[in-house]
């Protein structure tokens, strides 16, 4: 992919990152994923502002990620979650190589996650001030934009880039289990979790851009495609980040 033309190449980062977000789903260790997604995340949140010449904090960074948002399932809910979940570690250890094909979708949710969020929030950071009720950097201004881009992914048909991605995914299955294996490498113990930063440390990163290079290329390439759609999407963006920011305290519902 050309990256001569700056938004290109912040493109293909983003699409970097969204691989990442990707590969989650696949490392081989059982309920790691939301942990790693977080942390990739974060990092290229933190990545975007510093482009854009604004530093972003970590309260903020965890703000945009998600991070700490209630999700409220019932107490059914919730035993059929954790049965869910040890079912599916199981038939992880058991069906490794079928469960990854059937995994892919999940990896295809999670890297269409993190695109759209890495794309938004470099959108917000080049809009007017004037058009942002709040700084893009502060908390009031995270909490707003974390919102706004929620809503704004429940209203946009996606399928596009979900058929790009499940495309490309399953044609470089190989080459993502490798990549999964190689994040596995460097992720902490459990116990070490909670005081770890993973965005912070640049090794992992830059091996997993070594292996994945080429493969981002052409997908960043292939996503590129779809300008009509990621155009829609700003707007539907703008239009949110207007209406919430009209509403007092929105961005911390």
């Amino acid at each position: 992919m050309d990256t001569s033309d700056p938004r290109r190449a912040i493109f293909r980062r983003l699409t970097f990152y969204s691989v990442l977000g990707g590969l989650c789903p696949l490392i081989p260790v059982p309920f790691v994923d939301d942990w790693a997604l977080g942390q990739v995340q974060r990092r290229m949140l933190a990545e975007v502002a510093r482009n854009a010449g604004v530093a972003l904090a970590a309260p903020e960074r965890k703000i945009l990620a998600g991070g700490g948002e209630p999700v409220w399932r019932g107490c059914l809910g919730t035993i059929a979650w954790a049965v869910g979940e040890v079912v599916s570690a199981i038939l992880k250890w058991l069906f490794r190589t079928l469960f990854y094909f059937l995994t892919i979708r999940r990896s295809v949710r999670r890297s269409a996650e993190t695109l759209h969020l890495g794309y938004l929030f470099d959108h917000a950071l080049r809009m007017e001030p004037s058009a942002l009720p709040a700084s893009p950097t502060s908390t009031e201004g995270a909490r707003l934009i974390r919102a706004a881009a929620v809503k704004t992914l429940e209203q946009v048909d996606d399928q596009a880039i979900h058929r790009t991605l499940i495309r490309d995914f399953r044609r470089s299955l190989s080459l993502l289990l490798q990549a999964a294996a190689l994040f596995r490498r460097f992720l902490p113990r459990r116990r070490k979790r909670r005081e770890t930063d993973l965005a912070g440390e640049g090794e992992v990163f830059r091996r997993e851009e070594e292996l994945l290079g080429g493969f981002v290329d052409r997908l960043s390439a292939d996503l590129w495609g779809n300008q009509a759609y990621f155009a829609n999407l700003q707007r539907l963006f703008e239009a949110n980040l207007k209406e919430l920011g009209a509403q007092p305290h929105a961005g911390q519902r």
